[in-house]
């Protein structure tokens, strides 16, 4: 075999080897370009499903009383008892403190004197009016202007005299009524200086202690109405359709470990511009659970099955 013969043998088979390191790096780089899309096409079809935020923490709220007031004075005074302390409950028309009234029933005591000094005065003109008119019916018989008993100046007298007695008598029966009028005032007086419980209800604060100095509308109580408790909380404006009134709620008071239940009883009108969140206000009533303070912070969630029939058309 000649030099030139070897040679050329050699150099073929550079050729077939490059050759066939050529396919492999073809092959292999065109199944990596189909494997690729299909793997993004496999993701695309399986997304993953994130719950809202909302729905996993539930809605942020508080427990609010029913019903709360401030229950104040009516009447400038001395505090001169405290009939109800912090915690306690009371009922309707309880007398929460009392007023210093001393003063009020010295004056009611002259009103009522007066008051009777009036009325005796009125029974008294009472009793003129009555002589003056039978004395003028007296003296207008026809039989005795007939025979000429009576002038006509006697006559004449008698009539004044009876126009006076009623007009005395009326202004006594208005004198009486001004006293009565001044007596009630007084009385009605006395009754405000008792400080009331509005309604059922428990003292959440006292203000003011014996002895102090009380202002016509200044709180001398913070009274909470018994029963049923609220939770008022807010909702993002973009899942407001998944609660309606009526709406089941589960409502979890994270520092009591209590779970209660709880029924939608009202929603906002409108979304606050602000925080574009609507107000909801739910009832929770009070039977199977141990009271919960209010102003409590509690985590509210819909239920599910109340969740999905308010979503559904």
């Amino acid at each position: 075999m000649s030099r030139r013969t070897t040679w050329m043998m050699g150099l073929g088979a550079l050729v077939f080897l490059g050759a066939l390191l050529l396919i492999r790096w073809h092959g292999g780089r065109g199944a990596s370009a189909v494997a690729r899309p299909g793997a993004a096409v496999s993701q695309e079809l399986v997304p993953r499903v994130m719950e809202p935020a909302s729905r996993r923490e539930g809605f942020l709220g508080v427990i609010v009383a029913s019903g709360s007031v401030d229950v104040a004075a009516r009447l400038e005074g001395t505090l001169e008892r405290v009939n109800a302390q912090v915690g306690d409950t009371v009922r309707q028309g309880a007398v929460l403190a009392q007023l210093d009234t001393r003063a009020l029933q010295r004056e009611l005591a002259v009103a009522q004197a007066s008051l009777q000094a009036g009325e005796a005065e009125q029974h008294i003109a009472s009793i003129a009016l009555t002589e003056m008119q039978e004395r003028l019916q007296r003296r207008s018989d026809p039989q005795q202007r007939a025979l000429g008993a009576l002038s006509e100046e006697e006559l004449a007298t008698a009539r004044f005299q009876e126009q006076t007695a009623v007009a005395r008598l009326r202004a006594v029966e208005a004198m009486v009524a001004e006293r009565k009028a001044r007596v009630a005032q007084i009385a009605q007086k006395i009754s405000d200086a008792s400080v009331l419980a509005p309604f059922d209800g428990q003292v959440a604060n006292r203000y003011l202690d014996t002895g102090a100095m009380v202002a016509p509308g200044r709180a001398v109580f913070h009274l909470i109405r018994s029963g049923a408790q609220q939770v008022r909380f807010a909702i993002p404006e973009d899942q407001a359709a998944s609660l309606s009134v009526g709406t089941r709620l589960s409502v979890e008071v994270p520092s009591l470990g209590q779970v209660l239940e709880g029924r939608v009883e009202n929603l906002a009108p409108e979304v606050d511009a602000a925080s574009r969140m609507l107000l909801a206000i739910a009832s929770v009533p009070r039977e199977g659970h141990a009271p919960v303070p209010s102003g409590v912070v509690v985590r509210v969630f819909v239920q599910k099955d109340a969740a999905s029939q308010a979503v559904t058309p």
